[in-house]
């Protein structure tokens, strides 16, 4: 009997398995299903085996994996002043060892935990909602381009999804359970996912929080007192391995200041009405873009009536809402395990402990995709007695944002990442084909880690001069540039002189963003540089991508 209501489904609205009937419609959903989780498994695919270029969030970090052995990822301070969960690092370590120092196998174990959160979350939704939300849920995962983004990118965040999942597996499974020797496995594995994950402790700590509200609410005693066990371990969990590794990450001022120029922390405390509806004016129209992806990509000059309906996040408002509601009505308990996460989330970047910006938001995907998917669920529903093919209808424009981006993606995987999409594998080894005995290589100073980075990796044949960073005892540009002439002068003395520079990049990891004023006001962009170089001879070759440039330039004979 027991075993019997673990398997039960959550949502008294649920109809009886043994009440719903093969129809037409039921396969075309399942079939719906099967293509989507194809199409999700074909995007990360794809762009795994595309091999693009580490971009330099993924050098900092890939660095310390290259470098450092085991002892050295538990014990020391990662290169770059990088963050990520033990468990992924030693994971990732393994992965270099076994399989070397290439882009894919540092992107080996991203991808993986992206795959299996694909068929485990499908596993998760068949829990709580019937085939359409099912499909619906699937789909948004599977699509998302945040979301396939991170699934082959070497950080931890497709780990982080795989966390936030695997928790709201094991909900499924124990959260009825009652047996002693039961509480303790679903404790044993929280506790264990936290190793590998930073933020499951907002999932793990909103769903303790949400289960005992419920059970308090209904002065279930008993029940309380045995949920305790699993809740305890987690925490015991969590205390010991903050104490041990994370206190290390403590946020420092420059990355508090990063994130607070881009609104990433909630106002506190709050000074207006507009503040108290951060977590939804400012957080939640951020999570619907991103990580969900359910956005229509409009420019921005656009216009017309299809535009501005494009640039509203009118369904997928529709299905929160509906989703919300139905929740609040049927199943509480459930409610308050997916929405207290980010409250707690909320609750971290209102004491800048953690920002709710961009990849940070991703461990919330799964809790909101099912909002979305219960609400989805329930307007096809309504839909479907009135016209089955809008009911249809209804789920493809909610996935169709997410679709339309990811085949662009395909058709022109230059778009991948966005700005994170850089290029400078291509550009390092484009000059190591084309080098000649005699030529100079002058990289300037804020492209010096992908080029040690991709020398050591690669074994890139050329010494390249490193460029000086002298932005901290300049005062100006002209300033700056005086400091440069002598090196400038220097790498023109051979016939032929190659120049690497990044076009956007002004400042260094554990810098103030846009500082110094002058240096983004006056040289940033790079034109100065070129200028520089292009007064010592004729440039006979351009490599011109979007974030960085190669320039060749033959110097006369003096």
């Amino acid at each position: 009997m027991l075993a019997h209501l673990v398997r039960t489904p959550v949502f008294v609205y649920k109809e009886p398995v043994a009440a719903v009937a093969k129809t037409k419609a039921d396969a075309g959903w399942k079939w719906m299903l099967w293509v989507l989780l194809g199409l999700g498994v074909f995007l990360r695919v794809f762009h795994y085996v595309d091999n693009r270029s580490l971009w330099l969030d993924e050098i900092y970090l890939a660095s310390s994996l290259v470098n450092m052995d085991f002892a050295g990822l538990v014990l020391s301070d990662l290169e770059y002043q990088q963050k990520a969960p033990l468990g992924f690092l030693l994971l990732c370590k393994v992965a270099v060892l076994i399989l070397g120092k290439s882009e894919m196998a540092l992107r080996f174990v991203p991808l993986v935990c992206g795959l299996l959160s694909l068929f485990l979350f499908q596993s998760v939704c068949k829990y709580f909602l019937k085939l359409p939300g099912v499909t619906v849920a699937v789909g948004i995962l599977a699509l998302a381009p945040p979301l396939v983004y991170h699934t082959v990118e070497i950080k931890q965040y497709s780990t982080e999804l795989l966390a936030s999942i695997l928790c709201l597996y094991l909900y499924t499974r124990f959260h009825r359970r009652q047996e002693i020797s039961s509480l303790v496995l679903w404790g044993c594995w929280g506790a264990l996912i936290i190793w590998f994950s930073f933020a499951s402790i907002f999932v793990l700590a909103g769903m303790a929080m949400g289960i005992f509200l419920y059970h308090l609410s209904r002065k279930e005693w008993k029940i309380l007192l045995r949920l305790s066990l699993p809740f305890l371990m987690w925490g015991c969990s969590f205390a010991v391995n903050y104490l041990l590794f994370t206190y290390k990450h403590a946020d420092s001022a420059w990355l508090i200041h990063y994130f607070k120029i881009r609104s990433g922390f909630m106002p506190f405390p709050p000074e207006s009405v507009r503040d108290l509806l951060w977590p939804i004016r400012k957080g939640g129209n951020r999570l619907i873009r991103f990580p969900l992806g359910l956005l229509w990509e409009v420019p921005e000059t656009a216009t017309g009536f299809w535009v501005y309906f494009l640039k509203k996040p009118l369904i997928p408002l529709i299905c929160i809402g509906t989703g919300l509601l139905l929740l609040l009505k049927k199943d509480r308990k459930f409610l308050l395990v997916l929405l207290l996460p980010y409250f707690l989330a909320v609750a971290a970047s209102a004491l800048e402990k953690y920002p709710l910006y961009e990849r940070l938001t991703v461990f919330l995907a799964p809790l909101l995709i099912l909002i979305v998917a219960v609400g989805c669920e329930r307007v096809i529903q309504m839909l479907q007695p009135v016209n089955k093919k809008a009911a249809v209808l209804f789920s493809l424009l909610l996935l169709g944002a997410p679709f339309w981006t990811s085949a662009k993606q395909i058709i022109d995987p230059s778009l991948f990442g966005g700005f994170k999409k850089a290029y400078y594998r291509e550009a390092l080894l484009l000059i190591n084909n084309q080098f000649k005995e005699g030529d100079a290589v002058y990289v300037y100073w804020n492209m010096v880690t992908p080029y040690r980075f991709y020398k050591q990796t690669y074994g890139l044949t050329y010494d390249a001069s490193v460029g000086s960073d002298v932005r901290g005892i300049s005062r100006n540009s002209a300033e700056y540039f005086t400091r440069l002439g002598p090196e400038i002068k220097s790498a023109g003395t051979g016939k032929r002189v190659w120049l690497l520079y990044s076009k956007n990049r002004g400042v260094k990891i554990g810098e103030f963003d846009q500082q110094p004023a002058w240096y983004f006001r006056e040289v940033i962009g790079g034109e100065k540089l070129y200028q520089k170089f292009a007064a010592l001879g004729k440039e006979i070759y351009v490599y011109d991508a979007p974030e960085l440039k190669v320039c060749l330039f033959e110097i006369p004979s003096q």
